[in-house]
């Protein structure tokens, strides 16, 4: 009987100053990913700074990062080593409608 394919984990998520840094489990190994700020903030729709709020953001897009980090490690070759990463340009969804936008240009005014 074969055994289910297990599904990847990602663990131990911490702040490193720079990016949220994390393992993702698949099988038996265990990769160290990394994943940017923006791709954080484009995740969550916001433009949050502090540790904590990333943090909170990594927890709460959790299962789309795994999802993102699985994809990544799969298509990498099985030689490649050291760390995952996941940058802004992995990250396939829009931000939500409710992510601010940026103003469009005042219109010039003529004088005559």
């Amino acid at each position: 009987m074969a055994e289910p394919e297990q599904t990847p984990i990602a663990s131990h998520p911490r702040w490193d100053g720079k990016r949220v840094l994390f393992e993702i489990a698949d099988g038996g190994r265990s990769v160290a990913c990394t994943i940017s700020v923006n791709a954080l903030q484009d995740l969550s729709g916001h433009r949050r700074f502090k540790p904590a709020d990333l943090l909170a953001c990594f927890a709460a897009a959790r299962a789309r990062i795994e999802a993102v980090a699985l994809g990544k490690l799969r298509e990498r070759p099985s030689r490649a080593n050291g760390l995952l990463y996941i940058w802004s340009d992995d990250i396939d969804d829009p931000p939500p409608d409710s992510a601010p936008v940026a103003a469009p240009p005042p219109k010039a005014i003529r004088t005559a």
